[in-house]
């Protein structure tokens, strides 16, 4: 039996409405998902998993069972014309974590066991036919998989249903670009080589070298050692007018299509599965309008260079949910929900230029570069309305707000005997100051009571690190974590003088640094970018 009421409503049960559902449920907000579909389905679509994905999991508990599932990527190695022409290998250290190729249906999967023991799930079958926004809430017009109609309502929408979107559909917004010509070929198959397992592999043939001139990717999948997902760009209109009438080639096509442009002696075995498709650049005017908001491929479509679209899409999801979690319960500021759009949306168009780019280059030349770009370590929203920075003063390539909080280790603290990582300590849905303390006594007294004044608003979902410098000492407080700096690697990443603090949001970006700590100075911040700290305020916004 459908609900009849919910806080939030998530159309799509893809890789970003499951992690928004996920991470709103373990925040304690009353979510529905709806999907279309009977089922889960099982075909590879997006493979590849960023380091910054890969934290965003580790944040829910997942890290360790995607990689488990998923095959590291060792490098990029370009072949031309037959022979080997450039070769880029990813350093297994110096990064939180390497590229992962990761089946979308394990994404899903480990996505939807997350969230059934927050104590979600997905409802299949149901879509939605339209809603409309009233002063309080959303009434959502849903269509079940029998044919029945029912009306859900609910505080706010959110479009994770993809390119089609129904929820951006109803909202009229436009969804600006194109469509390139070319049409390519997929397919998930065992291939029979003597090339090394680990890299990606680019192929690429070009007019006069005696084959038919296009490129073609080979990404390892787990599954089997020889199991690969094949890209290939149909050079001929005939045949691309002809398959596009086939929008799952047999084997025998997608080995007459694969072959010649792989190196000679290679066998094609056990495909699962194959599509034909075409790629496009678009991307909607904005990611919300009053209740509603889009997410993912709803939101902005691009190519799949680099492997940025599923990620981009999750981390839209991860920069909504805390948003959306602080407003059910009555204390987000409007311009808190109102920075999704101005912070995603900048990313979004970078996202759609720089793929679109890089596929211009590859359609032009056949070759593709990864640069640390597309990690999405360095994603940031310094110009976020959100973001505010008291310490204008240092300099502007230290960690500042709106910036992702660098990754620091060698941290210890009293009775642990191995050393610990920053990370480890932040997310998990909550505010967390961080404090950095080199000697005096005052410092860490101001910090104490700025963490008050956070935990007095936030409660549970605010916490307080103080970061020691060597040979500095503090009296004991159970309300606060404190970890010494014993590697120097917190001060080498921050260069800020003792006194110094950051708070970090719960999507582990830095929402207000301050070289002065007091419950007046985090009150004002909160009053200021986040939340309502008036009771009465709240009642009234409810």
């Amino acid at each position: 039996m459908m609900q009849e009421s919910t806080d939030v409503l998530i159309v799509g049960a893809g890789p970003v409405g499951l992690l928004l559902a996920t991470e709103l449920c373990r925040d304690g907000v009353n979510v529905c998902v709806i999907e279309q579909h009977a089922g889960r389905t099982f075909f590879c679509k997006a493979l590849g998993v960023t380091a910054r994905t890969l934290e965003i999991f580790d944040d829910l508990g997942i890290a360790l069972d995607a990689i488990d599932a998923g095959v590291w990527l060792t490098g990029v190695e370009t072949w031309s014309d037959g022979t080997p022409a450039q070769r880029m290998q990813v350093p297994s250290e110096g990064l939180p974590y390497g590229s992962l190729s990761l089946a979308q249906y394990e994404t899903e999967r480990l996505l939807e066991a997350a969230l059934e023991r927050q104590g979600g799930h997905v409802t299949y079958g149901w879509s939605l036919t339209g809603f409309v926004e009233t002063a309080d809430d959303v009434a959502a017009q849903l269509a079940g998989p029998d044919g029945e109609s029912q009306t859900l309502r609910c505080r706010w929408i959110v479009g994770c249903d993809g390119a089609r979107s129904a929820v951006r559909a109803q909202l009229g917004l436009p969804f600006e670009g194109g469509q390139y010509p070319q049409t390519f070929a997929l397919a998930d198959v065992d291939v029979d080589w003597t090339l090394p397992r680990g890299p990606m592999y680019r192929f690429n043939w070009s007019e006069g070298a005696g084959r038919t001139q296009t490129s073609l990717a080979a990404v390892p999948v787990r599954g089997s050692v020889h199991r690969y997902r094949l890209s290939i760009i149909i050079a001929s209109d005939e045949t691309a007018t002809r398959l596009a009438a086939t929008p799952s080639p047999d084997f025998n096509e997608v080995c007459r299509l694969m072959l010649p442009a792989l190196p000679d002696g290679t066998q094609l075995s056990a495909m699962r599965w194959s599509s034909v498709y075409r790629v496009s650049h678009r991307i909607a005017s904005t990611y919300q309008a009053g209740r509603a908001f889009i997410a993912g491929d709803a939101a902005h479509l691009h190519p799949p260079v680099g492997g940025q679209g599923m990620n981009t899409g999750l981390q839209d999801a991860h920069n909504l949910a805390w948003k959306l979690a602080l407003a059910a319960k009555n204390q987000a500021l409007p311009a808190l929900l109102d920075s999704y759009s101005a912070e995603r949306h900048p990313v979004g168009l970078d996202v759609v230029q720089s793929t679109s780019r890089a596929l211009n280059t590859v359609l032009a030349q056949g070759v593709m570069t990864p640069a640390l770009r597309e990690t999405q370590l360095l994603v940031s929203y310094r110009d976020s309305p959100v973001a505010i920075d008291a310490c204008a003063q240092f300099a502007a390539e230290l960690p500042a707000p709106g910036d992702r909080v660098p990754e620091v280790g060698g941290l210890r603290q009293a009775f642990i005997g191995h050393p610990l990582r920053l990370q480890d300590r932040l997310g998990r849905g909550r505010h967390v100051l961080v404090g950095y303390v080199d000697c005096a006594e005052e410092q860490y007294v101001a910090f104490v009571e700025g963490y008050r004044a956070l935990h007095a608003v936030l409660g549970s979902a605010a916490a307080g690190i103080l970061i020691l410098a060597p040979g500095s000492a503090v009296p004991s407080d159970e309300s606060i974590t404190v970890l010494n700096d014993t590697a120097g690697e917190f001060a080498a990443a921050f260069h800020a003088p003792g006194g110094t603090v950051w708070m970090v949001r719960p999507d582990g970006h830095i929402g207000w640094r301050s070289s002065e700590c007091s419950a007046l100075s985090v009150t004002s911040w909160l009053q200021r970018s986040v939340v309502l700290t008036n009771p009465i305020a709240r009642r009234t916004s409810a």
